[in-house]
């Protein structure tokens, strides 16, 4: 393809600079984290990063279920060294800290001169798909996440919210008024290396409607790539930054949540489209995030085009899923709490502590890939599958 009618994004995933990574950004140490990377980053026309925190010294935790998740704002400095052109916000711990959050996070961004999209001041605003033109092409990017928490309303603050009767009409008309319209989502099963038949179906709809790309993120692990009518579909690249002082100790090496890979996507006026990918591993000893070389990346592409197998193959896919939900009983131990929560529904509303023992069954109904598992779970229940699934 000619250079001059070429155009490359590049995007880098769940990042959150928490727990002892906050000292080490807060000091200074940016530049020695990215530099290994630094030169694949700059290497693309725009650099994108989910940025999977708000900003904000305030105390004022949300009720959820899971780790509320914040960062001050000193380590925005994490973006800029990075020279990341647009922070990706649609997510499910943006709001962990409130609506005023969402905003504030906003601001410190906006100082910075670091374009975002994916949150906005109410469901409208949040939906709005963020519009660049650069090197004579016009951008297009839709951004948004599962129902988790955080999801803007028509009169608060949050994330754009998966919804596909009404993503699809912004996907048609975000591309026709670009050259490249790119859809990042938010969503996903953590920690599983195949997506769910549900997120494959949504995706390859979005390729159809008008996407250039698709990138999904959440996982915190690598998951394939498929190519659906010409359009790459990125299930998710794994954690980019996210230390996680419970792996950090040379026995969980090996651990899903340390690699991950930087999709690198290519467009050109023409409409053809290739994808590379830059695989990379995250070290908290040194705090580097280290690209792959020699042995590890072999295996680690090796292990991509195994796991992208899957995603091809519709019977496999279901298996994958089916065991993944049964593995260690999880599937066992959702329904089990389900049940435990039906049978004791008398509680004070007003009743934090109450409300917290129970605002999990919330996630499980309201949160598209939750509510994959507990389907499938019972699913496998009613069939007596849940001990061994194909």
């Amino acid at each position: 393809m000619d250079k001059k009618n070429e155009f490359t994004i590049i995007v880098a995933g769940d990042t959150c600079p928490r727990q002892s990574g906050t000292k080490v950004v807060v000091s200074g140490k940016s530049h020695d984290i990215l530099r290994d990377i630094q030169p694949y980053l700059d290497d693309a026309d725009l650099r994108l990063i989910q940025w999977e925190t708000p900003l904000t010294h305030a105390d004022t935790p949300i009720v959820k279920c899971g780790p509320n998740l914040k960062c001050p704002p000193e380590t925005v400095d994490f973006i800029k060294k990075g020279r990341f052109d647009v922070a990706l916000l649609a997510n499910n711990h943006i709001g962990d800290y409130g609506t005023d959050v969402v905003l504030e996070t906003h601001e410190i961004l906006d100082r910075n001169c670091i374009l975002h999209v994916g949150t906005g001041m109410n469901l409208e605003e949040a939906q709005k798909p963020l519009f660049i033109q650069k090197n004579n092409f016009r951008i297009s990017i839709v951004n948004i996440a599962e129902h988790e928490y955080g999801t803007a309303t028509k009169r608060s603050p949050g994330s754009a919210p998966l919804e596909p009767l009404v993503n699809i009409k912004t996907i048609r008309k975000a591309a026709k008024a670009s050259d490249i319209c790119l859809v990042v989502v938010h969503g996903g099963n953590e920690h599983n290396p195949v997506p769910s038949p549900r997120q494959v179906l949504t995706y390859r709809t979005f390729a159809e409607e008008g996407a250039s790309a698709v990138i999904n993120i959440h996982p915190h692990c690598p998951q394939g790539i498929e190519i659906w009518n010409g359009v790459p579909i990125v299930y998710s690249p794994g954690n980019f930054f996210f230390p996680s002082e419970g792996l950090e100790n040379e026995e969980s090496r090996e651990d899903k949540w340390w690699y991950g890979y930087l999709p690198k996507i290519t467009f050109s006026k023409t409409g053809k489209t290739r994808i590379e990918t830059i695989p990379y591993r995250q070290d908290f000893s040194d705090w580097k995030i280290v690209p792959l070389s020699n042995t590890d990346k072999a295996k680690f592409e090796e292990y991509l085009k195994r796991i992208s197998a899957v995603i091809k193959d519709e019977d496999e896919l279901e298996k994958y899923y089916d065991a993944w939900c049964a593995v260690n009983g999880y599937g066992k131990n959702i329904v089990a709490d389900i049940i435990v929560s039906e049978t004791h529904l008398e509680f004070e509303l007003d009743d934090i502590g109450e409300i917290k023992k129970r605002i999990g069954l919330r996630n499980m109904n309201t949160c598209e890939s939750h509510h994959d598992l507990m389907c499938r779970a019972y699913r496998m229940l009613e069939e007596f599958r849940m001990d061994s699934p194909e």
